[in-house]
């Protein structure tokens, strides 16, 4: 009997014991899983610098080991993805173009601020993951871009908006890595070459309006030559006629060579040579070789300097030439017994050259034109006068170079006054 009361106690001491260390073990185990949950969702939280502190042995301190450096190399290729990822955005961002990819689908992968403006998205707007078909509001550019959609082949158009902007449009397709035929994508660059468009025309135009110009005083040339050699017993009257049409054809041809070549040294800066420049002193210059013209026709040729002193750092050449250029167009377009004056002051800051006159003016329509280079407001008389057509606009480009601006107010039949203001301080 006591044999079996043993036996029953020691089945009962064991029992409990395993029972004790059982629950000890299921304690430690929730607590390690608690601790797990807790590091866990730190982890998701992005708090990849959490650790599990678990002092464990065996199987148990082998898992603890493993998800630490989980962890860890979790968070150093989190952290290179989006180091990648920002580099990758201000790359976009820092390009002029508009750049955009988009998988195969249509849907909207990347896509700098550039292109948000031209698709015209709203630029705190999250446009990524959006369709093509719903993000991008112009039309033309939706149509341009889903016709070259998917294809193999890079793709490159010109496309002129209603509002004049000219855009070109290259798609270049994305290949699967280590493929040549599988396509998951295009990449979409569009560049604004409105500027360039302009250029371009007007550099055709300037080589058509030269060729134009030169053909003229040329053609005249070569047919009163032809006509003094054919004609040997011409009288001497009309021979000096013929000879004195030559002269001025040869005279205003050189005159068109010379402001062609001017033109071509402003717009070459790096051989332009800096001086510091009185203004009166160059005025003064100007005004003797022009006053015998006014006195010829009658012309109150006047002129103020609120400021002798008064000097800008440029070329002595160009600012001769914006003096001798707007003061010799108000003698010229100026009729007989008519009033030419000029008028330069400082308000501080600005230099203001004013060349003043009662002349026959400038017709509204023409007034945002005379600038261009070889325009004309009336041609006939613009080249009785001696006018090669590009004056103004060599005027304009000193000034501009100059950081200054030049404007004009002018009435028919009334006059016209031509304002430059120059910056005083200008290195």
């Amino acid at each position: 009997m006591d044999n079996l009361e043993n036996i029953y106690f020691f089945i009962t001491l064991i029992s409990v014991t395993i029972t004790i260390l059982s629950l000890r073990y299921t304690i430690t185990i929730k607590r390690y899983i608690e601790q797990f949950r807790i590091v866990s969702k730190k982890v998701s939280n992005k708090e990849f610098h959490t650790r599990l502190n678990i002092s464990a042995k065996g199987q148990l301190g082998e898992l603890t080991n493993n998800f630490n450096y989980m962890i860890e190399k979790m968070g150093d290729n989190i952290e290179a993805v989006e180091y990648k990822h920002l580099q990758l955005k201000s790359i976009l961002k820092s390009i002029s173009h508009g750049i955009l990819a988009i998988d195969i689908n249509g849907n909207i992968l990347l896509i700098n601020d550039e292109a948000k403006k031209i698709i015209q998205a709203n630029l705190d707007q999250t446009i990524e993951g959006q369709n093509i078909a719903t993000a991008i509001k112009e039309e033309k550019i939706l149509k341009e871009i889903s016709k070259f959609r998917g294809s193999n082949t890079n793709e490159k158009s010109r496309l002129t908006m209603e509002d004049g902007t000219v855009y070109t449009i290259k798609v270049d397709p994305v290949y699967l890595q280590n493929t040549v035929n599988v396509i998951i994508g295009s990449i979409i660059n569009i560049e604004n070459i409105t500027e360039k468009v302009k250029l371009e025309n007007m550099r055709s135009d300037f080589v058509a309006n030269v060729t134009h110009e030169l053909k003229t005083p040329l053609t005249s040339i070569s047919g009163f030559v032809e006509t003094l050699r054919l004609n040997e017993n011409l009288d001497t009257q009309t021979r000096n006629r013929f000879l004195a049409i030559i002269e001025s054809e040869s005279d205003r041809l050189k005159r068109l060579i010379d402001d062609i070549l001017l033109l071509s040294a402003i717009e070459n800066t790096e051989s332009r040579v800096l001086e510091k420049i009185n203004l009166y002193d160059t005025f003064n210059e100007v005004k003797d070789m022009l006053s015998y013209i006014a006195k010829n026709k009658d012309i109150d040729f006047s002129h103020e300097f609120l400021d002798q002193s008064l000097y800008v750092i440029s070329n002595r050449d160009y600012i001769k030439q914006i003096f001798l250029n707007l003061t010799e167009n108000a003698i010229k377009y100026t009729p007989e017994h008519g009033q030419v004056k000029v008028i330069v002051g400082s308000n501080g800051k600005d230099i203001i050259l004013q060349v003043i006159d009662n002349g026959i003016g400038i017709p509204k329509e023409d007034i945002q034109r005379i600038f261009e280079r070889f325009y004309r407001v009336d041609k006939a008389r613009s080249r009785d006068v001696g006018g090669t057509g590009l004056g103004l606009a060599i005027t304009k480009h000193i000034v501009k170079s100059l950081n200054g601006k030049i404007e004009v107010k002018s009435e028919l039949n009334k006059g016209s006054e031509f304002t430059v203001t120059i910056p005083k301080k200008i290195s």
